[in-house]
């Protein structure tokens, strides 16, 4: 399944994608909020790592733009400035779930993107669609 992951840190980019690679994801990156909009609009996402602290545009503003373009899309946010108000923001924005930077444990992180394409698989079959 493919997956978008937008981070204005190419590291963070480069070790999430090989990880999510090897557990069989399609992965794209971005570390240009207005680069992860245009690829949305061509490829509807169901699935997006997205960080909340980057240049020009903040993640919680772009998470509410994605959610615009794919209100089914399923957006997880990641930052290394964790604070309740971000939690509530982004929650309460529309993201499935929060991970803070570095991860302690990308398990938890791998977890919380199966479940989600759990939830898309379930969708796609529930409404008959092969992709």
């Amino acid at each position: 399944m493919e997956l978008l992951i937008v981070d204005d840190e190419e590291e963070i980019l480069n070790m999430l994608r090989r990880n999510l690679e090897l557990e069989g994801y399609e992965v794209k990156t971005t570390t240009k909020p207005a680069e992860a909009l245009n690829l949305m609009e061509k490829e509807l996402f169901n699935l997006v790592l997205l960080d909340i602290k980057m240049p020009g545009m903040s993640g919680i503003e772009l998470l509410q733009e994605l959610k615009m373009i794919n209100p089914l899309a399923n957006i997880i946010m990641m930052t290394g400035y964790s604070s309740m108000a971000n939690v509530v923001d982004c929650l309460g924005s529309g993201a499935m779930d929060y991970f803070v930077k570095p991860f302690n444990d990308l398990d938890l992180v791998l977890q919380a993107l199966d479940q989600a394409r759990s939830r898309v698989e379930r969708w796609r079959t529930a409404m008959g669609v092969s992709k």
